[in-house]
């Protein structure tokens, strides 16, 4: 059983790879965090508020900076984000863990450590290749 402290730090962990995962498609897409989340809004709001487009944006990107930031916040836009007609067409893929209950939490997170390793080698390589065009 896992201590208040360890659901905590787990929380922070997936709310940091969640977070890369936006800041990744941000890069993909060729977007700012900012038109990002003007896209998210319009997904989720009725209205074409400047006013309010401009609050949500500047609580978007301060939430991509705070790995606090609740992992289920993070959910809601990778899930909205992945049903933008853009996302769909740039043929991009969306890295999600499913728990199915059949491993031990031990296990589990040793995998999750692996994938944390590639998602960054990953990154780095898609950057690396950047730098060189």
């Amino acid at each position: 059983m896992r201590t208040t402290s360890e659901n905590r730090t787990g929380k922070w962990e997936e709310s940091k790879q969640l977070i890369l995962e936006i800041k990744r498609v941000c890069e993909r897409l060729g977007w700012s965090q900012k038109k990002l989340a003007e896209k998210i809004y319009l997904e989720l709001n009725d209205d074409d508020n400047e006013k309010a487009i401009k609050a949500f944006s500047s609580t978007f990107v301060k939430r991509l900076q705070r790995s606090t930031t609740h992992p289920e916040q993070l959910k809601e836009y990778l899930s909205i984000i992945s049903n933008l007609p853009e996302f769909q067409k740039a043929d991009i893929v969306r890295n999600q863990y499913i728990p199915l209950g059949h491993l031990s939490d031990f296990i589990q997170k040793e995998i999750l450590s692996i994938s944390r390793g590639l998602d960054k080698k990953l990154h780095d390589i898609e950057i690396e290749k950047d730098w060189e065009k």
